[in-house]
């Protein structure tokens, strides 16, 4: 157990000196540590002293990825019901609306080959004839730009709303 803690002293030793005598070199050992982990987000930039900051936050992963067929829609009588600027849920249309019979209200999809790391979340449905893998973004445009977008098959991220779990408490076992 003492060799243990001899080692790891060391080894802490060691890694601060690193650090006190080549400075952006321990960064860059710290930025291909921190590059190598999927499950975060690097910002790098210098600091007016001319040293290396690495900014890393954790990226939520996506919950499913599945290839979909997207369309487009607006606020038209002809691609809507009697009440073409409300969503099925109740929400009044919004940039970033998407609508999906198969995903509950308030999943959120990111369509990187199109939009990037644009949000959309689901707050309508289609009509009742398209299932799984259908998807429809609400657009604020005429008909004709509309169209244009025609039909797409991509890969979307999908990430379901966080729900709190409640839990029992029991008097015994």
């Amino acid at each position: 157990m003492n060799k243990l803690k001899i080692y790891i002293s060391a080894f802490i030793l060691a890694v601060f000196s690193i650090q006190i005598a080549y400075p952006s070199l321990a960064q860059a050992a710290q930025l291909r540590v921190l590059a190598n982990s999927s499950k975060k987000e690097l910002t790098v930039s210098e600091s007016p002293e001319g040293k290396l900051l690495v900014l890393a936050k954790n990226v939520k992963q996506p919950n499913k990825v599945v290839r979909a067929v997207i369309t487009a829609y607006s606020s038209t009588p002809d691609q809507t019901d009697n009440d073409p600027f409300i969503g099925a849920s109740g929400k009044h249309v919004y940039d970033g609306m998407i609508a999906a019979n198969w995903l509950p209200f308030g999943t959120k999809i990111k369509i990187p080959s199109l939009y990037g790391e644009k949000v959309f979340t689901v707050d309508d449905r289609m009509n009742s004839r398209y299932g799984y893998g259908r998807m429809d973004i609400w657009m604020d445009a005429p008909r004709a730009e509309v169209n244009k977008f025609g039909v797409k098959r991509v890969d979307v991220e999908i990430y379901y709303a966080e729900s709190p779990t409640k839990v029992a408490k029991a008097d015994r076992i």
